[in-house]
């Protein structure tokens, strides 16, 4: 058996020697004072250690709260999402890909399928309204529309 690196060998050795040194007298003294330091050290090692896994799992803890907070809001964002492109689909009579995924990774599903209105043309040319206004009316009032400006940009 080897403690820190040191075999039965050196550990008497060192006994031997500390019996030389210190004397017969004193040695008793000083191993209750060695042993009392390191039983101090492993309850200060053992605090440290459970200040740690107390940290570890309380930040575990937080995690999991908030992981399920991310989720649930997520969850309700993709329901939203879904909610506004079935309206706004319906209202545009348009088919759009969707925009977010669902955690599974397939795409949300649409209960509702819009397709474009289409009309038949009219049976006399004659009768056809033109659909914008006419480039006349456009023009005749002299003022043209100018773009809005860029916004400046410091």
């Amino acid at each position: 058996m080897e403690f820190l690196g040191v075999g039965y060998q050196e550990l008497l050795l060192i006994l031997v020697l500390m019996l030389v040194v210190v004397g017969p007298e004193r040695l008793p003294t000083m191993a209750y004072q060695i042993g009392r330091a390191v039983r101090t050290l492993q309850q200060y090692a053992r605090a440290v250690r459970n200040e740690f896994r107390d940290e570890f799992d309380y930040l575990e803890e937080q995690y999991r709260t908030i992981r399920g907070e991310v989720d649930t809001a997520r969850a309700e964002l993709q329901e939203e999402q879904a909610s506004w492109q079935r309206d706004l689909q319906v209202a545009t009579a348009i088919d759009l890909p969707p925009l977010l995924e669902e955690p599974n990774g397939k795409a949300p599903s649409t209960s509702e399928s819009a397709t474009p209105a289409t009309s038949s043309p009219p049976e006399n040319a004659e009768s056809a309204q033109p659909v914008g206004p006419p480039a006349q009316e456009a023009t005749s009032s002299g003022q043209e529309e100018k773009p809005p400006a860029p916004p400046m940009v410091f």
